[in-house]
């Protein structure tokens, strides 16, 4: 595997753009096919290449308004957003970020000309459906979509330009979250990169990349030692080989997605938190826990890479407002984490664990009625891949897998921590 390094300038500029790409994404700069479809392996680096291809396009041609978006406006802060304002700080490119109807990023590239990033989700159509002047799309986590957010997306698309429109789709192949994706784009059931099927008259292009095809080195070993660990036969053909699966054997498979019942904390009997500790490629993870006799309903409050324990305590403390009064659980596995947030000001406990509470969590959990507060995407997503680990022989171990899992397992140390306060309820 080698990494290229593409250098764009302009011949009365002294002013120069760096693009780092993998020679497995190179080719996909030049790519003009309507449809480009990126699926592969965690941590390939698709969602980066994706954001490299739009900056190359705003500095060589200009006059560009891209969308970046996801099912879920909100998941934007910690994924795309971030990405391009990394990017855009490495390149030495001011920009104005402005918050108003959509998330936006303008800048002019070194000949003097505008161009703008919008950042939004499909949380209410219509609005996409209102943008004027579109000149590319790029979906993130495309299996997030239902085939009709993709139909108005499309439709977003269709003004005459002087270059060329492209929908880029960047996702990992879990075929239960997506079907629809599989069967109008793609023309076998192994992944692999070349022409795809034509869609809607217009061709599509299929890319496939796994870990090893992540330019930044530290990232690709990071996630690699990650991945190269997964055991589970289903997740790794997923995740670690990039391809088409189907999860099986959930775990919680019966929790709904709701709207809070109470907005006031005095109408439930209980209110905390669980965390779950995280930095490079695991996320930190904070959700709130509400309890009403036997019923939980779990409300995602952060999901974030490199957070400190003092950025942990400064968001839970200055942002949520989480006083030193509310109690939070945490893996007790990490004994100084907890020490430094209690020394920050935050009342960390550390869960209950032994040699059977994982399964003991679980099983408790689902004596319960546990609800998924609406808006809590993260939470949904691991929910959907939380599923009992199964052996090369595709038997059972009767352990969850280790895997994309930060906010499940804060879920389990907050309410199987609290399971005494709950059965005396029932006495």
């Amino acid at each position: 595997m080698t990494f290229l390094l593409v250098l764009c300038g302009f011949i009365m500029s002294e002013d120069k753009l760096n693009i780092l790409v993998s020679d497995s994404f190179y080719p996909l700069l030049d790519n003009q096919y309507r449809y480009l479809l990126m699926a592969g392996g965690k941590g390939s680096g698709k969602s980066e290449f994706a954001a490299r291809k739009l900056l190359l396009r705003t500095w060589l041609e200009g006059n560009h308004k891209f969308l970046v978006i996801r099912k879920v406006r909100r998941t934007q802060y910690d994924s795309a957003i971030a990405t391009w304002k990394a990017m855009l700080a490495e390149e030495g490119i001011n920009y104005q970020y402005r918050v108003s109807k959509r998330i936006t990023i303008a800048y002019t590239n070194s000949r003097g000309q505008p161009n703008e990033i919008l950042f939004d989700g499909l949380d209410d159509p219509e609005k996409i459906e209102s943008i004027k002047g579109l000149t590319g799309v790029h979906i993130e986590e495309m299996t997030e979509l239902s085939e009709n957010d993709f139909t108005v997306l499309d439709l977003c698309l269709r003004e005459q330009i002087s270059n060329y429109e492209q929908i880029i789709g960047s996702f990992n192949p879990d075929q239960a979250q997506a079907e629809w994706i599989k069967e109008i784009f793609f023309p076998g059931e192994v992944i692999r990169t070349g022409e795809g099927k034509i869609v809607n008259g217009e061709k599509s292009y299929i890319h496939h990349s796994t870990v090893g095809d992540n330019p930044i080195k530290k990232i690709r070993d990071a996630y690699r030692l990650r991945l190269d660990g997964l055991r589970d036969p289903v997740l790794r053909k997923i995740y670690r080989e990039g391809q088409w699966a189907i999860p099986k054997g959930l775990i919680f498979s019966d929790w709904d997605i709701v709207e809070l019942p109470e907005k006031k904390y005095s109408w439930y009997d209980d209110v905390w938190y669980g965390g779950d500790f995280g930095f490079s490629v695991d996320q930190a993870a904070l959700l709130r826990i509400y309890r009403k006799s036997n019923h939980y309903w779990l409300e995602e409050l952060f999901y974030e890479i490199e957070m400190t324990n003092k950025d942990i305590a400064n968001r839970m403390k200055k942002i949520l407002k989480i006083s030193y009064d509310e109690e939070s659980i945490w893996d007790s596995a990490e004994p100084k984490s907890i020490r430094e947030l209690r020394d920050y000001g935050v009342n960390a406990i550390p869960a209950e664990k032994g040699p059977d509470s994982v399964k003991a969590g679980i099983k408790f959990m689902k004596e319960c009625h546990i609800h998924i507060v609406k808006g809590s995407y993260n939470l949904e997503k691991e929910r959907k891949t939380y599923k009992i680990a199964e052996d090369r022989n595709g038997k059972p171990t009767g352990k969850p897998v280790e895997f994309n899992n930060h906010l499940m397992s804060a879920a389990r140390y907050g309410i199987y921590t609290k399971r005494k306060h709950v059965a005396q309820v029932f006495v």
